[in-house]
């Protein structure tokens, strides 16, 4: 597999994940285990996580050779670094909330990070 099919296939497992963190915060959990859906939000975060380093690993051949998309690749490496910390302080938790979820699909630097697999993936692999 190319690394750019490899990307977008990352992309989409991200794309995934995050779906299903936007409806387990809807949900208002106080307890993951809760309901039939409460203890997938685990394998979620962990296929957010995993993908997100599939894509760290990727990126790097992109950034070598596109001497102009170096500096988008820098700070997508940035975000991509936050929001590995962000599912690992989750994944961390003994009880992982939909309060937790819904405050980290708000944060800026995960929404920046997807809007930038997005347009790593129109503008920079095309």
């Amino acid at each position: 597999m190319t690394n750019s099919a490899d990307i977008r296939k990352n992309i989409e497992l991200i794309e995934e994940a995050y779906e299903f963190m936007l409806a387990y915060a809807a949900q208002g959990r106080a307890d993951e285990g809760a309901g039939p859906d409460g203890a997938h939000i685990r394998t979620f975060l962990t296929q957010f996580n995993d993908a997100t380093d599939s894509i760290l690993q990727a990126v790097e051949e992109v950034s070598s050779s596109s001497p102009e998309s170096k500096a988008f690749i820098e700070a997508l490496k940035v975000d991509a670094t936050t929001v590995k910390s962000v599912m690992t302080i989750l994944l961390g938790k003994d009880n992982v909330s939909s309060e937790m979820v819904d405050n980290a699909n708000g944060l800026i630097s995960v929404r920046s990070y997807l809007t930038a697999l997005f347009f790593l993936d129109k503008a920079v692999l095309s």
